[in-house]
């Protein structure tokens, strides 16, 4: 299904944008340039605002796995289309470090598309580390992103860390019921994490998010 992307991207442009990707589009014949990637990934936002996605553009990411489609834009298409080509060029001992340097350097919403591009990238599972430390941005639409209608954490996170993605989430006003998948992961545990988290807000005389009373009130899968 990641071939999704590329085919509603390509399908989506032409004129000036369409031979900007072209240009963009990394070379299976040639070396990455990471530069120029870089560049390619900063400016899709210019470079695309002008081209909608359709309907059924929207279906067919929802087919592919996105969760939310209808809120994606073409420039996330072309982030995460050039982030599964850029995947088909590097070696694969390569590309770990490739898809970080990428998020470091971005600017937000350059890091959020990351975020939401980990679980289409091949071996999902290389990236957990990043998207561990991601959570760790108080930037909320970083936070969102790997958060949010986003099954990287669910799949993908260990117990403790998934626990806390939740916590930082109500912490944050964040609603958990945009967490993909989060009754499969509603354990014991975490009911007994966000039940402690309200008897603190509770003693504080702090108000106790409604989230808390979903999260107990889940029967994991």
């Amino acid at each position: 299904m990641t071939e999704s992307f590329g085919e509603v991207l390509w399908a989506r442009i032409d004129g000036p944008a369409r031979g900007w990707l072209q240009g963009a589009w990394p070379d299976g014949d040639q070396p990455l340039k990471t530069t120029r990637f870089r560049a390619a990934f900063a400016g899709a936002a210019r470079r695309l605002r002008d081209c909608p996605l359709q309907a059924g553009d929207h279906a067919a990411l929802t087919e592919a796995g996105v969760v939310g489609a209808a809120g994606w834009r073409l420039d996330d298409v072309a982030r995460v289309a050039l982030l599964l080509r850029a995947m088909a060029v590097l070696p694969a001992t390569e590309q770990v470090a490739f898809v970080r340097e990428v998020y470091l350097r971005g600017d937000y919403r350059e890091q959020a598309a990351v975020l939401r591009s980990l679980s289409f990238l091949p071996e999902p599972e290389r990236f957990l580390e990043l998207a561990i430390d991601s959570c760790r941005t108080n930037v909320i639409d970083v936070f969102e992103a790997i958060a949010c209608e986003n099954w990287y954490p669910t799949r993908q996170f260990p117990e403790a860390n998934y626990n806390q993605l939740v916590l930082k989430a109500i912490f944050l006003a964040v609603s958990v019921g945009r967490i993909a998948g989060l009754t499969e992961r509603a354990t014991p545990e975490l009911k007994r994490m966000v039940t402690a988290f309200a008897s603190e807000r509770r003693a504080a005389g702090r108000a106790v998010p409604d989230d808390i009373d979903m999260i107990v009130n889940m029967d994991a899968a």
